[in-house]
């Protein structure tokens, strides 16, 4: 008698309780409507009142609620009150890779050597991370997966945040590879004070001698004997693939621009800490920004103490294609209020959505099934109660990946029902 009890306790014990254990949703079965919420559409668009269905994890249909023909197969689902947005993209991550930073058995985020393009993070991304729940909760529900560490680190892939393995997470796998561009000089922590880097003119020739060489090795269709690091940068020339450059200096910036000009390379630059001195040459070469977060410190001394704040809304300005990047794997639950902070300092409100939204799915190569609410594209979107740009409001409640219905429990939110008994 006194196990049966025991049993019967823990089945009624709060779902809270097991938040952390999270089961990733099974596929959507039965068509879905979501009526009268507000809708950000991601692309500057907002409906009012508007419905907006989806069925086998496509949208079928985006309107006004007026406009929706009310067919009996679909669950509607009342958004009154409500804001409705397609899911946030989180670019430049270790998510998934990174669980405990002073932990090294929970770290798998680089390999060691300084060229390596064949190095995928996609097969060390961690399904399992208690991290990704809490950022799920905060509408992130994609995030381009980046290698760390090494001059040529590796290939980056994108993965939606619900599913049981890897592969199964894969969205976009081996999108792009990620160059760490030389520093002039660097901080020493050994002498903690910046330091000229010696290797600089070497470590500069010998990427760009690797490019030429993968150039070349492009060219023949088939090699009798394969070389994996040059067999991974093919993609670079057929335009497959896009080139990360994770740059900050505004001539550094620059000169990675014209690397990918020179060998014809789809060039993105990460980080790009300097891009708003460089906005109209980066505008004249097409070459999108993932840019840092805006709640940083400025690079030099001179510059303004809110220059990162500015910076979005000063590349807008000028006609250049940027997202938005979070901090850490932990930090990236803040992506959404890194907009909303461009958004108080001259950034427009649906501009911002749409940086870490249709503009990242853009730069991420994934557009043209994400990124927005549009008919034909995946159902990833969640319902908010207030403005997912807003700290203050934001209240993720309902969200969707591919239509399946996910679940929004994590770790917090157990700490948070445990500890609120006590107190």
């Amino acid at each position: 008698m006194r196990l049966v009890n025991s049993l019967w306790i823990l089945f009624l014990m709060p779902l809270s309780a097991f938040a952390q254990l999270t089961v990733p949703a099974p596929a959507q079965t039965e068509p879905v409507v979501l009526l009268h919420a507000t809708a950000h559409l991601g692309n500057g668009k907002v409906i009012e009142d508007a419905a907006v269905a989806f069925d086998q994890g496509k949208i079928t249909f985006v309107g006004t609620s007026k406009e929706w023909p009310g067919y009996d197969s679909y669950i509607a689902v009342d958004g009154s009150g409500r804001h409705l947005y397609p899911g946030l993209i989180a670019a430049n991550t270790t998510l998934g890779l990174n669980e405990i930073g002073m932990v090294r058995a929970t770290v798998d985020e680089q390999e060691i050597g300084e060229l390596n393009p064949n190095v995928r993070a996609l097969i060390a991304y961690n399904t399992d991370s208690e991290v990704i729940p809490t950022v799920r909760s905060n509408g992130v529900l994609l995030a381009q997966i980046v290698p760390q560490g090494s001059q040529v680190a590796g290939q980056s892939s994108v993965v939606q945040l619900d599913a049981w393995n890897w592969e199964d997470a894969a969205y976009r796998p081996d999108g792009g590879i990620h160059v760490y561009w030389p520093r002039a000089s660097r901080f020493s922590r050994r002498t903690f004070q910046v330091e000229s880097n010696e290797q600089y003119g070497e470590e500069l020739m010998a990427m760009e001698r690797l490019f030429q060489e993968a150039s070349a090795y492009a060219k023949d269709a088939d090699h009798e004997r394969k070389n994996l690091k040059l067999e991974a940068m093919r993609g670079l020339f057929s335009g497959e693939k896009t080139l990360f450059v994770h740059a900050d200096e505004a001539k550094d910036i620059q000169r990675a621009a014209l690397l990918g000009e020179q060998f014809g390379i789809r060039t993105v630059i990460v980080g790009g800490r300097d891009a708003w001195m460089v906005a109209n040459f980066l505008r004249e070469k097409k070459t999108a920004v993932i840019f840092q977060p805006t709640q940083s410190l400025p690079g030099h001394e001179d510059d303004a103490v809110d220059q990162p704040f500015h910076t979005p809304a000063q590349l807008k300005e000028a006609g250049v294609l940027f997202c938005l990047s979070g901090e850490s794997a932990w930090q990236q639950r803040n992506l959404p209020f890194q907009a909303g902070q461009a958004v108080g300092h001259g950034l427009d409100r649906e501009a911002a959505l749409q940086a870490i939204t249709l503009d990242a799915a853009r730069i991420l190569g994934i557009d043209q099934t994400t990124g927005s609410i549009e008919k034909g594209k995946d159902a990833t979107l969640f319902l908010s109660s207030g403005d997912v740009l807003d700290m203050r409001s934001s209240v993720v409640e309902t969200a969707f990946i591919q239509g399946r219905k996910i679940d929004l429990n994590d770790k917090h939110k157990a700490l948070y029902q445990k500890f609120k008994q006590k107190y």
